[in-house]
């Protein structure tokens, strides 16, 4: 018995150091930072396009966005803040600039949400900054900010001055430490991804609580009437199964409701 235990012991230790090994082999190898072009680093004079806005004149799509401004807000906001910072020389010409920067809103759907109104959808709408050479016209780099799609319309407004503001701070970042700008924990989320999943864990905390309050509601319906019929009284037997019935339809949908509700509301989180 004890040679067995000693045998066994040792093979699950040898199975670890195998199993170990083996997802130590299987983890990726991430490869090094790439440079930044030094053409981005080193421009002092810039010319920034209008990349336009997806779809924005539509009257619909206008109201799914909720944002004023029209279609180049997203162009004259990033020019006012480009010409705050006053790193650069704006010019108007490709032939004047050393880089141009093309600025583009958009506004994917990330969630459908199982309807086919667009009302109920959840959008990921971004701004797309392409650091570019005038020349060529070949892409160099390129910065995405994410906009925060909850709200009203006024907040909808305030949360796309807040990105503009950050795709700026992003482009100081890599023009001012482009060795630190580019780190993974350095990027932020798409607020619209974090919002359709907390929204899928809602759904399923709403699940949960809808067939716990079911099962929870319908027993305890069934114990508050007696169903006995000792007396062989017909009537009164048929009356308590009757309430009985009432009483566990009632509380079965109650439960369901009420469990539904507390799953839908207990706070969700965000894996990162």
């Amino acid at each position: 018995m004890t040679r067995i235990s000693a045998g066994g012991i040792i093979t699950c230790l040898l199975s670890i150091v195998v199993c170990s090994a083996a997802t130590k082999a299987q983890e990726p190898v991430l490869a090094e930072h790439a440079p930044v072009p030094r053409q981005v680093l080193t421009a002092r004079t810039v010319l920034i396009g209008n990349g336009g806005s997806e779809s924005y004149g539509a009257s619909s799509y206008f109201h799914l966005t909720k944002y004023d401004g029209g279609p180049n807000r997203a162009y004259n906001s990033f020019y006012g803040e480009m010409k705050s910072w006053g790193h650069y020389e704006l010019v108007t010409a490709t032939g004047d600039a050393d880089l141009l920067l093309v600025i583009r809103f958009t506004n994917p759907v990330v969630e459908r949400i199982k309807s086919d109104d667009p009302n109920d959808w959840i959008y990921d709408p971004q701004l797309n900054l392409s650091i570019n050479d005038p020349r060529s016209g070949l892409a160099l780099w390129s910065i995405t900010e994410h906009i925060d799609p909850q709200g009203d319309r006024a907040a909808a407004n305030r949360h796309f001055d807040e990105a503009v503001t950050r795709l700026v701070d992003d482009l100081k970042g890599l023009i001012l430490h482009p060795e630190v700008s580019s780190e993974p924990e350095n990027i932020a989320l798409p607020p619209g991804a974090i919002a359709a999943a907390q929204r899928q864990q809602r759904e399923r905390h709403a699940a949960i609580g809808l067939l716990l309050g079911t099962a929870a509601g319908g027993l305890v319906a069934s114990q508050t009437v007696s169903d006995a019929c000792r007396d062989f009284d017909i009537h009164g037997c048929a009356s308590r199964a009757s309430a009985k019935m009432r009483n566990e339809i009632i509380g079965t949908i109650g439960g369901a409701i009420v469990g539904a509700l507390v799953g839908w509301v207990i706070p969700v989180g965000f894996p990162r």
